[in-house]
């Protein structure tokens, strides 16, 4: 885990601190898959934060398992210049089984109760230090709300941020 964390950590250090705010539209950049054509094809619950800032763009990326499903999807909000991540958000459909195993896995976190579910957050390692002019905070938010697991990730937004948005999570 701690490896994934660290390799996250690379792929996200160039961003920056925005408030929150409530989006009025959303605006998808290169030509993206559109979240009703995301919900449309996957078999599971689709789960978009109702409030983020109104100058981030969305792309969305999916994956396909081996039968040629659709079987994840990753919301990636961008800048206003469509050159920073701030914030990811990957899904996917977990069975019920599974959800002990997937609980015990990330449960080394701290436990935050998040729409109703427990959360769990682990900061990045390198977290509060700084990196090409920027500081870096932060880490890995995890939880399953009905039955989709949900890993949202950012390297500029705090954890009360996280939080906030997880918490508009539907």
């Amino acid at each position: 885990m701690k490896i994934f964390s660290s390799l996250l950590i690379i792929l996200y250090l160039i961003t920056v601190s925005s408030s929150i705010a409530f989006a009025k539209e959303t605006k998808y950049n290169h030509n993206s898959i559109t979240i009703a054509e995301v919900k449309e094809e996957v078999n599971f619950k689709v789960l978009v934060p109702k409030k983020v800032p109104e100058e981030w763009t969305l792309e969305i990326k999916t994956r396909n398992n081996k039968e040629g499903n659709l079987s994840s999807i990753r919301l990636n909000y961008m800048d206003e210049n469509d050159k920073s991540l701030m914030l990811g958000i990957e899904e996917k459909k977990v069975s019920k089984k599974a959800i002990s195993q997937l609980e015990e896995e990330f449960s080394e976190g701290d436990k935050i109760k998040l729409n109703d579910v427990p959360a769990y957050y682990q900061e990045w390692a390198n977290s509060g230090k700084t990196l090409n002019g920027k500081k870096i905070s932060g880490g890995l938010l995890t939880w399953i709300q009905d039955e989709t697991y949900v890993q949202m990730d950012s390297s500029s937004l705090s954890k009360d941020g996280m939080v906030e948005i997880a918490r508009t999570i539907r």
